[in-house]
């Protein structure tokens, strides 16, 4: 996703936009459309808001100067969704139209894309800020849209300074089995590395190794 397309998605799936013409412009069935008037949850809303904010992260890393529209767009998507949602006095919770499992995973949601959004502010290249959404593969699945964060997850795994994070990256890699085998490569040279951020060494590197085997096993099943 081309920084322009993503940025128009966090708008649509959020705060709204409007066209060339002035008016207004809004994903009915968004990730805040969704919640209001409530039509439950849709899994995609929140692989796609990632994907937008991972295409855009590049950018907010690189540039000094953050476009205010854009960071509007992201918070207003988790603080909107959380006072609607989550939060206690929320619409959803006061009006019980909310299950208690879909409150979780919109907390999870909501959750998941402010880590996202922080690390990128901070500085973080998007490879790096993948482990998240990498997470949530592994413990809770993905979408359609997966061969981007594919993409993303080889980068981490090829790159020496993810550190402790690539356990998790190559676990989500394996999860997806046969659909990750474009991270092959990436896979190999990391299993060959050595690696130390706790001591011994020696069983530091052959932990992270066998994280590396089952992901590499898995996807050549």
């Amino acid at each position: 996703m081309e920084y322009a397309e993503a940025r128009h998605q966090l708008l649509l799936q959020g705060p709204g936009t409007t066209d060339a013409a002035g008016q207004p412009l809004v994903l009915e069935d968004g990730f805040l459309g969704s919640l209001r008037p409530y039509s439950g949850l849709h899994e995609k809303n929140f692989h796609v808001v990632m994907e937008a904010l991972l295409s855009v992260g590049e950018r907010v890393r690189q540039t000094p100067q953050i476009d205010r529209e854009l960071v509007y767009a992201a918070w207003s998507i988790c603080h909107t969704a959380r006072g609607w949602g989550p939060d206690p006095g929320g619409m959803l919770q006061r009006n019980r139209l909310i299950t208690a499992a879909d409150t979780a995973r919109l907390e999870r949601w909501v959750g998941t894309l402010e880590i996202v959004a922080l690390r990128l502010l901070r500085g973080w290249p998007p490879h790096h800020a993948v482990y998240h959404y990498a997470e949530y593969v592994v413990e809770v699945g993905w979408w359609d849209n997966v061969a981007f964060f594919i993409g993303l997850m080889g980068r981490a795994v090829s790159d020496p300074e993810v550190s402790d994070a690539i356990e998790t990256v190559a676990q989500a890699l394996g999860k997806l089995g046969p659909l990750a085998k474009s991270a092959l490569p990436a896979l190999r040279e990391a299993e060959r590395r050595e690696y130390s951020w706790y001591t011994p060494a020696e069983r530091c590197t052959e932990e992270v190794r066998s994280h590396i085997r089952r992901a590499i096993q898995a996807i050549e099943c």
